[in-house]
């Protein structure tokens, strides 16, 4: 087995600490990923649009994974990607002033680029922590 010798609370630590530095580097990535796409299409790329909208998907996230996680499981992921793809499409088409579907294929387009570097992320990073935590 790859992690014999490695307590459970070593494992769950791990995790947990991952959790948390994947989180801060998806935000700023997200934030810089958002304004990237508006350059893109031709949108207004302000800073503050795009810090507005990931600080919204951030809290979104872990509200819902901290409530729902240990109930649900993945589950609670999938539920808020969900949530964060409705509102992100109603907040984009307020703070950008565009229509719904146009707003919706935005927020899918990036949440999308958002979620494939978080999941590698989170691998390397757990990899990386538990690698510390048992040396």
């Amino acid at each position: 087995m790859i992690f014999q010798g490695v307590q459970t609370e070593e494992i769950i630590m791990a995790i947990m600490i991952a959790a948390i530095i994947v989180a801060i580097i998806v935000f700023i990535l997200g934030i810089i990923i958002t304004r990237w796409r508006a350059i893109k299409k031709d949108w207004d790329d302000s800073w503050s649009k795009a810090i507005i909208l990931n600080v919204i998907w951030l809290i979104i996230s872990l509200i819902i994974n901290v409530a729902l996680s240990a109930v649900l499981g993945i589950a609670a992921g999938i539920i808020a990607l969900i949530v964060q793809i409705i509102l992100g499409a109603i907040i984009v088409m307020k703070i950008y002033d565009k229509k719904f579907g146009e707003s919706l294929i935005f927020v899918i387009i990036v949440l999308i680029i958002i979620f494939i570097i978080a999941i590698i992320l989170t691998f390397i990073i757990v990899a990386i922590v538990i690698v510390i935590l048992v040396v």
